[in-house]
């Protein structure tokens, strides 16, 4: 097993340096400098970008929202289940936390 995961390492580092290679070669730019200065023009302004900016903000807050009432509802789940082991868990963990700020 551990020859194996050798391997695996030494071939994923070498295919990886090999592929680092390729890339640098790929990216440079060839254009003549008219075709760089109109394709800046492409880009969208800041008004745009600030849109866009703001809705994956707005998604990426109701994901954590989502998976806050998921957590919330497994909570409540657990602690119909097992309404001691989960204020006895709780509780431990509470006063390991205690601890860690007592020793720090």
């Amino acid at each position: 097993m551990r020859k194996f995961s050798l391997i695996a390492a030494i071939l994923l580092s070498t295919t990886t340096a090999y592929a680092g290679m390729d890339t640098t070669a790929a990216n440079v730019d060839v254009r003549a400098p008219e075709a760089i200065q109109s394709s800046s023009a492409q880009h969208p302004d800041a008004g745009e970008l600030a849109a866009k900016r703001e809705a994956m903000m707005q998604q990426k807050m109701a994901m954590q929202k989502q998976i806050m009432m998921r957590k919330q509802m497994a909570m409540q789940r657990e602690m119909q289940r097992h309404p001691i082991r989960t204020r006895v868990h709780f509780a431990v963990l509470k006063f390991k936390q205690e601890v860690r700020a007592v020793l720090h």
